[in-house]
């Protein structure tokens, strides 16, 4: 398993997962955003990725990977890398703003 190709998709695919979990966070607040950005954040990746990107698809391909395995693996990856990201952010809105909402 080559886990350097899977980790270099995750992050090909973040800065689509990252946007839209802080659009999540915006709309809908701290603990609901993280539980969008952990369950269908990836999904929008793998839509802007797919958009942006598709001719790249063809390197994983090659490698042996294909989309299903790769959208398994970046649930997981997305999974272990939420976790602490959610918790510093956590801790980051009960500092500034002394809650879990920006109003």
């Amino acid at each position: 398993m080559n886990l350097r190709a899977y980790w270099g998709f995750y992050k090909a695919i973040f800065p689509f997962i990252a946007a839209i979990a802080l659009i999540f966070v915006v709309v809908f607040g701290v603990i609901w955003g993280f539980v969008l950005f952990a369950t269908v954040g990836y999904c929008f990746g793998f839509i802007g990725f797919n958009s942006f990107r598709k001719q790249e698809y063809y390197f994983y391909y090659n490698l042996g990977i294909t989309k299903w395995k790769l959208f398994k693996t970046t649930f997981i990856i997305n999974i272990i890398a939420g976790i602490p990201a959610f918790i510093l952010l956590l801790i980051f809105f009960l500092f500034i703003f002394g809650g879990f909402t920006i109003t």
